[in-house]
């Protein structure tokens, strides 16, 4: 009998029915493992792969066959349970539960692959590692880097940036020191034609024939437009963090083409993002089923970046950025403060932290994506830095490092190389609203760090916190005269949907700031034993002008809140929860830090005696209360607000007051062991100090606390 080995030319297929035995191969092909099918081993094209039109025959190494196993394995697992087919060409009858339930009315359609059923996409070539081994060929660790030393190796042969601090760097300064001729050593691989460090691309991946029948599928596309549709008018025109032309021409070839085709995953799981943060705003779906739409989306997007396995890149930072801002809106706080770290430290190594060389070759476009990259990493951190309570990761000699992302539009990277706040067809610069709103985070960093992160004014007299109120007061009026007039907000529309929500919203990060600012202040305020909140203090016969003016900030921060408040009942439609504001997320952190506000006005409003009427503080409470319940529907997070805010009005007897039934104030001081219960049940790890309970820390809560103590 002749022997035929793994490779011969004459395939087992080929021999006739006596002799042929199922051959026991070393390594099988890759389709014949997922399918689980026999292989006979043939290469370069098995014979079970030969008689599958468009099917790639690609075989693995040990070491990559190893990785394919642990990752395929959980992908099919998955794929079981959610009924989904194998790798055959037919698209699963299941396709409409993939969003879990979640899609209502006209969302609950079946889901298709692209508009309709097409031939599987191919692994990958022979040439082309498997995904679930591409990071371990990164240059980075070829050269031997690691957590703890940084490079070992000549920093000059990485992609990855190490600063002057780090040996292999400093090693290269000693060999260059002792031979100069070292700097410019014809080894190095990086020559005049080379990709800068920072901006080489990502090995991008092709879908599996396998996996397009859950990861390639799409809503119907009237639906997907619209979620598209929504997400570039109302959260890419404010933090236009992804490449939209990237974005929208892979988008629209997702729909044109119907054969086998690389569809970078990286961008999928942005186009998936995109879907997750438009749903919160989708007009075809139902206000209570936006947040498990998004959450559906969102899940999918995890999974296409788990499997990306890219090398970090510009657009690997965007989309981690982008992960960032859509669990803003969740409950998953460790999560969003760990990714937006992953997103910062990724951009760091890139190099995007760098000052950009005077003279550069690199586009319009790719200069600017790179500014809006970095930059997006600084607001997020300083965002969350207030939202959690915690310092940021970005220090603050970093901020002017890197230029603002210029006041240009997309449509006009090759008219324009400066910016401007006015286009060249004559229309508001849409961009404009990003650079003033960095330079507000800028100064709202300052409050932080100077009134907040500091110490509590409890350890240290508000006295000495005056001189820097002033100073960053003085730097907010300044800014908002240097507003464009078309980020000024007016009081009648001009007509422009977008332009008229920027100015809307930059005036309510405006009084968000001022609140800040002056809200150490109302303790002060309150501790001086005022008997009435309206009359004039008793001040002594010839007072400071600090003294004065500590008395002074406090109204201007009541001032504020109302005007905050306002906004917002002026402007949310309550059954579209749709207008001219802020993402949901954030207009509850701004109306619940207002309302707060309010409730201590009420607090030493109820000091006076009984008033005619309803004031203006209970109007805006009430306000507040409104636009919170409002967003209720969207989120538990506005829901636990108007709880927590409920109890302390309660807590304050308000009601009693303005009811008449109060008589002694001391019948009205606060249930203090309600209180502290309150605080007990609200400060949980797992809620506290992030969008999934309250906007802002409990440092709200406790200040609220200080505010009781100092008056009764």
């Amino acid at each position: 009998m002749q022997h035929h080995a793994t490779g011969q030319s004459s395939p087992p297929s080929m021999l006739p029915l006596a002799q042929r035995k199922r051959l026991k191969v070393a390594v099988a092909c890759v389709p014949c493992r997922h399918k689980k099918i026999k292989c006979d081993g043939v290469r370069p094209v098995c014979g079970s792969c030969e008689k599958i039109a468009g099917v790639k025959c690609v075989y693995a190494t040990a070491h990559v066959k190893t990785c394919i196993d642990h990752e395929e394995q959980s992908f099919y697992k998955a794929s079981r349970n959610r009924g989904a087919l194998d790798g055959s060409r037919s698209v699963s009858t299941h396709n409409q539960t993939l969003l879990d339930g979640s899609l209502e009315g006209a969302s609950r359609r079946s889901f298709m692959t692209r508009g309709g059923i097409s031939p599987p996409l191919a692994i990958g070539s022979a040439s082309r590692s498997p995904p679930a081994v591409s990071l371990g060929n990164s240059e980075s660790e070829a050269h031997t880097a690691d957590s703890m030393n940084g490079v070992t190796g000549d920093p000059k042969y990485t992609r990855d940036i190490f600063g002057r601090s780090s040996a292999g760097s400093f090693m290269r300064q000693i060999q260059t020191a002792i031979n100069p001729r070292l700097d410019a050593s014809p080894s190095d691989p990086r020559g005049k034609g080379a990709v800068a460090r920072g901006d080489l691309p990502g090995v991008q991946h092709a879908y599996s024939g396998y996996e397009t029948s859950t990861l390639l599928l799409l809503p119907p596309k009237a639906l997907a437009d619209s979620l598209m549709q929504v997400y570039w008018d109302y959260d890419w025109t404010l933090y236009p963090i992804i490449d939209r032309g990237q974005v929208e021409e892979t988008y629209e070839s997702l729909w044109t083409f119907r054969d086998t085709m690389d569809f970078p995953l990286l961008t999928m799981s942005i186009i998936n993002l995109c879907f997750a943060l438009g749903s919160h705003y989708g007009p075809s779906i139902p206000p209570k089923e936006r947040r498990d739409t998004g959450d559906s989306f969102f899940s999918r997007a995890e999974c296409l970046y788990n499997k990306a396995q890219d090398a970090p890149s510009c657009e690997r930072v965007q989309c981690l950025l982008l992960f960032g801002v859509y669990l803003q809106s969740t409950k998953n706080v460790f999560q969003c403060w760990m990714t937006v770290g992953e997103a910062i430290r990724m951009a760091q190594s890139l190099g995007m932290h760098l000052a950009e060389p005077e003279f550069s070759s690199q586009s319009v476009s790719h200069r600017e994506y790179r500014r809006r990259t970095w930059h997006g990493c600084v607001w997020l951190d300083r965002v969350l830095s207030a939202t959690f309570g915690r310092p940021g990761m970005i220090p603050k000699w970093l901020f002017s490092l890197v230029p603002l992302p210029s006041m240009i539009d997309d449509e006009f990277f090759e008219a324009q190389t400066e910016g401007s706040e006015r286009r060249p067809d004559g229309q508001p610069c849409i961009m404009a609203f990003l650079r003033k709103a960095i330079e507000l985070y800028r100064i709202l960093d300052d409050v932080l760090v100077e009134l907040y992160l500091t110490c509590s004014p409890r350890e240290e007299g508000i006295e000495s916190k005056l001189p820097h109120i002033l100073e960053i007061d003085s730097r907010v009026q300044s800014w908002s005269k240097s507003l464009p007039s078309h980020l000024q907000m007016q009081t009648a529309a001009t007509g422009n949907t977008i332009v008229d929500r920027q100015a809307t919203v930059l005036r309510i990060h405006l009084l968000h700031v001022r609140i800040l600012l002056f809200r150490p202040t109302l303790v002060h305020y309150c501790s001086r034993g005022v008997p009435s909140y309206t009359e004039k203090p008793n001040v002594s016969t010839d007072p400071s002008l600090s003294e004065m003016m500590l008395l002074q900030c406090p109204r201007m921060c009541f001032r504020f809140a109302h005007e905050l408040i306002d906004i917002f009942n002026c402007n949310l439609d309550p059954q579209t929860l749709k207008g001219p504001l802020p993402v949901w997320w954030y207009s509850v952190f701004y109306v619940y830090t207002a309302a707060t506000t309010i409730l201590v006005e009420r607090f030493l409003e109820k000091r006076e005696s009984a008033a005619i009427g309803e004031s203006a503080a209970s109007q805006t409470w009430h306000a507040a209360i409104n636009v919170l319940k409002s967003y209720g529907a969207l989120s538990d997070c506005a829901r636990r607000c108007v709880a927590a805010l409920e109890v302390l009005y309660n807590n304050l007897s308000l009601d009693n007051h303005e009811n008449g039934t109060t008589s002694d104030p001391r019948d009205a001081a606060p249930d203090r062991d309600s209180l502290l219960g309150l605080f007990n049940h609200l400060n949980q790890p797992e809620e506290m100090n992030g969008p999934g309970l309250l906007p802002l820390s409990f440092d709200d809560l406790i200040w609220l606390d200080s505010i009781l103590e100092t008056s009764y």
